[in-house]
């Protein structure tokens, strides 16, 4: 796997997510199995066992996949976000200028994507729109379903 970059708040929310899975994994669904296998039916008809072992099925794949990836992680450093250009692990105040309104969305990379809080991918079209671009500059995005939108970049912040 190649080196994923990581904001150092991206790379503290993969920690901690690892950590509350390997304590589902480890310890919330073995319990439960044990409970569930305790009821005395026969497991292949016991819906409620054979729900948890898909579960744990699931949890043993995301613990895999969050091990992996933290193992190819290079977090990148506050130093190395610019606040002259838009890049990898920075907050843009963008005025939408359609709407007419102002929204601020960070940049991180497409592990960290998380669009509750406004964090979009640096490969998304408005991220591959923005990257390299200064404040100041306006953009025109061709977003999808054949949608266009125009922003013009008010203040670019630095976001770890």
């Amino acid at each position: 796997m190649a080196e994923i970059l990581l904001t150092r708040a991206g790379y503290e929310l993969k920690k901690k997510e690892l950590e509350e899975y390997r304590q589902i994994l480890f310890e919330r669904i073995p319990n439960q199995l044990k409970r569930a296998a305790e009821h005395g039916r026969e497991l292949r008809e016991n819906k409620e066992y054979l729900d948890l072992m898909r579960e744990q099925e699931f949890y043993e794949a995301e613990v895999r996949r969050l091990e992996e990836l933290l193992d190819n992680v290079r977090v990148l450093e506050d130093k190395e976000i610019s606040t002259e250009f838009v890049g990898l692990g920075s907050r843009v105040i963008l005025e939408d200028r359609e709407q007419r309104r102002v929204e601020t969305v960070e940049l991180v990379s497409a592990a960290e994507v998380d669009l509750k809080r406004r964090r979009i991918s640096v490969e998304s079209p408005v991220g591959k729109a923005l990257v390299g671009r200064h404040v100041g500059d306006e953009i025109k995005v061709e977003l999808p379903r054949g949608k266009t939108a125009s922003y013009r970049i008010l203040g670019i912040e630095k976001r770890g």
